[in-house]
């Protein structure tokens, strides 16, 4: 079976379940949507939507989306030259799951170049994963460093929308990727990916309203 097709039959009956037995309560179904979603989320950057598959593991568990969410950084990133050699380092150091390293070499990069929005998006990044997806003070800091140099930069909206999904935030985090999706240039090689799973929210958040509307009409 396609694994998007036995993926949304499984989001529709989890979420199904899930509204008939929180229906009282928004905020539980919003933050057991938001997990569902990860999985949805994870197997989108699998990039193999159309073959067999289970779907991926949660963020927290899953060092190749880990590996995933830093390449989409590296494709926002926007500068040219001097970041890239701190970057490099720090993403390789991160590919092995060591993102307080990554960090702390970024930390370094930032001491030479405190004006650049990629080394400040990166750091962001690298936060959020040591954190486990939360969007803790210190990475909320980077992203806004981030944004506040370049304004028009996509990289914090997108990563922000993920922490909101994390915090069970289904609509803030489609709020966010919807202004990601907006930043993107014609050429944007992420856009897609975002596209992709800014249509599984979406999908989900529609599934979840039918769910619940059907739950208070029993």
């Amino acid at each position: 079976m396609n694994g998007w097709i036995a993926l949304g039959l499984l989001s529709v009956t989890s979420v199904s379940v899930l509204i008939w037995f929180v229906r009282s309560s928004k905020a539980l179904w919003q933050i057991a949507a938001a997990a569902i979603l990860l999985g949805m989320t994870g197997y989108a950057l699998q990039g193999r939507p159309g073959t067999p598959a289970s779907p991926a593991k949660p963020l927290a568990a899953s060092e190749v989306a880990a590996t995933q969410l830093v390449e989409i950084r590296a494709d926002m990133d926007q500068s040219f030259g001097g970041a890239k050699r701190w970057l490099v380092t720090a993403d390789s150091f991160a590919r092995q799951g060591d993102y307080p390293l990554a960090a702390a070499y970024i930390q370094s990069g930032l001491r030479s170049d405190p004006q650049n929005p990629d080394l400040w998006s990166a750091l962001g990044l690298q936060l959020m994963l040591a954190s486990e997806g939360q969007m803790s003070p210190p990475a909320q800091l980077a992203f806004d460093k981030a944004r506040a140099i370049r304004p028009n930069y996509p990289a914090p909206y997108y990563f922000a929308g993920l922490a909101r999904l994390f915090a069970g935030d289904l609509d803030g985090a489609i709020l966010l990727w919807e202004k990601t999706v907006s930043l993107a240039t014609p050429k944007a090689k992420w856009k897609a990916r975002i596209e992709s799973q800014l249509q599984a929210a979406k999908t989900l958040q529609a599934q979840a309203a039918q769910a619940q509307l059907n739950a208070q009409v029993k």
